[in-house]
């Protein structure tokens, strides 16, 4: 799988596991991620708070607007707001399988 992991701290350790065939892409910005995020991606996995203006809640809010469809979306932020407001715009607007963690 192509894995389009944003977060301006961790790194995708849930993705590295034994048998996993993934092509992992690490961003940490919000123009990181904009630029790349047309690449074809299957998974996204999304932190809120980048440490700077434009937060991972902008990430989502650009991927409806352009109607960027990726099939799974995981969410990993420790911010609580901002984690209900990304699932409800995602569960909204796409059909992708969410998952929360």
């Amino acid at each position: 799988m192509r894995i389009l992991y944003i977060d301006d701290i961790r790194y995708p350790e849930r993705w590295h596991q034994e048998g996993m065939d993934n092509v992992i892409t690490v961003v940490r910005t919000y123009k990181e991620a904009i630029e790349l995020l047309n690449n074809g991606y299957d998974v996204i996995d999304l932190d809120n708070d980048l440490g700077e203006e434009k937060e991972g809640y902008d990430i989502a809010k650009y991927m409806v607007e352009n109607n960027i469809q990726i099939p799974y979306i995981y969410i990993h932020t420790m911010n609580p707001v901002a984690r209900k407001n990304m699932l409800q715009l995602f569960e909204r607007y796409f059909n992708s399988e969410i998952i929360v963690y």
